[in-house]
């Protein structure tokens, strides 16, 4: 049987490999080195806590804390500074106002010209603000694991209330996911599971780069709004 320390140097890159994904779609000011180091704390956290006569592989188990701990750094930072939490209610405002003037969901040329914004910055605030939200919800799921999120990796000693609010909680998200549209799902899908990047969704949709952010900061106001309507406080 391998030692601990043995099963630490030899999970080392999967650390790297998951720290790498993330910082991908993260603001400039997150630091790989801190990704890093959370990672690391993780995968200490796995290897101690890992119980080899339950069903799930240790790889993956060690994927989800590795993850959890990192998510938890993330949601423990401001990802949107000041400045741009106003900017972002100020597109929310647009976007409703041109919604209903128009009687359709404006594009983004229609929203940079109401706000006077470039059409490139506009596009990069709906995708920090997008990230910024989800972040503070719950974590993708691995991959091939679509029963794991963030949500469901709970503590063995955690209150009978607090599970309770936190299922409840997983149970709305998936309801909300289950609300959108196919296009929708599949862009969270392909972003956030597989990690592709705006321009290589566009070319999967054969839609425009803009046009795919526009889909995804969509998709996460949708999910955000489904989940205020029923009580639960959302960072935006």
């Amino acid at each position: 049987m391998k030692s601990k320390d043995q099963l630490i140097q030899e999970l080392l890159p999967l650390v790297s490999k998951i720290a790498l994904k993330l910082k991908q779609r993260l603001p400039s000011n997150v630091e790989l080195e801190d990704l890093l180091g959370h990672g690391y704390l993780g995968l200490v956290d796995a290897v101690n806590r890992y119980d080899p006569t339950k069903r799930e592989s240790f790889i993956k188990f060690a994927e989800i804390r590795i993850r959890g701990a990192m998510l938890d750094y993330l949601r423990s930072l401001d990802l949107l500074p000041r400045s741009r939490r106003k900017q972002v209610k100020e597109l929310e405002s647009a976007w409703d106002e041109l919604s209903a003037e128009l009687g359709r969901e404006p594009t983004i040329e229609e929203l940079s010209e109401k706000l006077q914004m470039a059409e490139g910055e506009l596009e990069e605030l709906m995708r920090v603000s997008s990230d910024a939200c989800v972040y503070s919800l719950t974590d993708p799921i691995v991959a091939d694991m679509d029963d794991y999120t963030l949500l469901s990796v709970l503590e063995d000693d955690r209150d009978p209330p607090s599970f309770l609010e936190e299922k409840e909680l997983f149970q709305e998200l998936v309801r909300a996911i289950e609300s959108l549209s196919d296009r929708e799902r599949l862009v969270l899908s392909l972003y956030y599971e597989e990690g592709f990047t705006f321009k290589e969704i566009g070319r999967i949709l054969n839609v425009s780069e803009a046009r795919a952010c526009q889909i995804h900061w969509r998709a996460v106001r949708r999910i955000k709004h489904y989940l205020e309507k029923r009580g639960y406080e959302v960072q935006s």
